[in-house]
């Protein structure tokens, strides 16, 4: 990974859950696939993704001097997304349980461009353009949950203390009155309905398609 990629922060972070069913190389090689043929145009910089993959397959133990605790399997890739301008970003892809996986797309938050790492910052105005990446990324992989966010995933929304990987991440634990209760922080949540209906849906919402609903905040950059 080429430290020098992304520099400074904070990260805004455009994220969102699936569930893992089948094999985790196929998985990741899968959403790759699926991220290369968005209308967004996503090019990934690293030119050893099989080795990048493998590793993710193949793991580490979360505790160097103990081999057998449990093994975390996280993948980190190089990309370049054009939303809001062309941005650099990583797109990290990590296992949260047997059977739940996250995708999170960490970019350059300031509100400042950094010119000597080629790095735009982000304005109020420039917030549409990474909501509507995330629509797209609905309409694409049909997640159970995704949102946008500085420096906190969709993951938070469990509200569970335990690192993971963890059976408390497990993707059914995630359900509508726990995404609506630790809601806070997030600019935009997008939720699918197809796995149980929002109670009380924000006066801020709308539908998406696909059983959709998105959540927005009228906060501005600044106040994240």
């Amino acid at each position: 990974m080429d430290k020098i990629w992304l520099q400074g922060g904070p990260f805004l972070e455009v994220s969102f859950l699936l569930e893992l069913e089948a094999g985790k190389k196929e998985a990741a090689r899968s959403l790759i696939r699926e991220l290369s043929a968005l209308s967004t145009a996503i090019s990934f910089a690293d030119e050893d993704i099989d080795e990048l993959i493998a590793a993710f397959v193949e793991g580490y133990p979360s505790d160097e001097e103990n081999p057998k605790s449990p093994r975390i399997h996280s993948l980190l890739l190089r990309i370049k997304v054009d939303v809001a301008g062309l941005r650099k970003a990583i797109l990290q892809v990590e296992q949260l349980s047997t059977n739940a996986l996250l995708a999170n797309f960490w970019f350059y938050g300031s509100q400042f461009d950094d010119p000597a790492h080629n790095q735009r910052g982000i304005k109020t105005e420039n917030l549409e353009g990474f909501e509507r990446l995330l629509i797209e990324l609905y309409a694409s992989f049909n997640f159970k949950a995704g949102g946008i966010s500085i420096e906190q995933d969709i993951s938070d929304l469990f509200n569970c203390e335990a690192t993971s990987p963890s059976e408390h991440y497990r993707f059914e634990n995630l359900s509508p009155e726990a995404f609506l209760l630790n809601s806070a922080g997030f600019y935009s949540l997008l939720w699918n309905e197809g796995y149980g209906k929002l109670s009380k849906a924000p006066s801020l919402s709308k539908r998406t398609g696909r059983s959709g609903v998105l959540l927005s905040s009228s906060a501005s950059y600044s106040e994240f």
